[in-house]
């Protein structure tokens, strides 16, 4: 492979990767989104809730120690509260 051919690879790859993240985080502001407004109105989605949960899960968010982050935000306004032994329990988990 010539040198401007690996080049244009590496950019895609690159161009590839950026979009990813973008759509990450459009994904994790729109369960988001959609969460805080069933927060308000009560009413509760279990597949809504479910792909924000298995979103969480797949990239590894198992606390809230990510605030501030696309990610970290979602889990914040999940509909669970844990008691603080058990949120320092997950905290702990490897």
């Amino acid at each position: 492979m010539g040198n401007r051919q690996r080049k244009r690879r590496e950019l895609n790859v690159s161009t590839k990767r950026e979009q990813l993240e973008k759509l990450q985080v459009l994904l994790a502001d729109t369960y988001k989104d959609s969460i805080e407004e069933m927060r308000e109105t009560g009413d509760y989605n279990a597949a809504l809730l479910n792909g924000a949960r298995q979103l969480l899960k797949d990239n590894d968010v198992t606390s809230l120690s990510e605030q501030g982050s696309p990610l970290g935000n979602l889990a914040e306004v999940l509909p669970f509260d844990d008691d603080d032994q058990t949120k320092e329990a997950i905290r702990q988990a490897p």
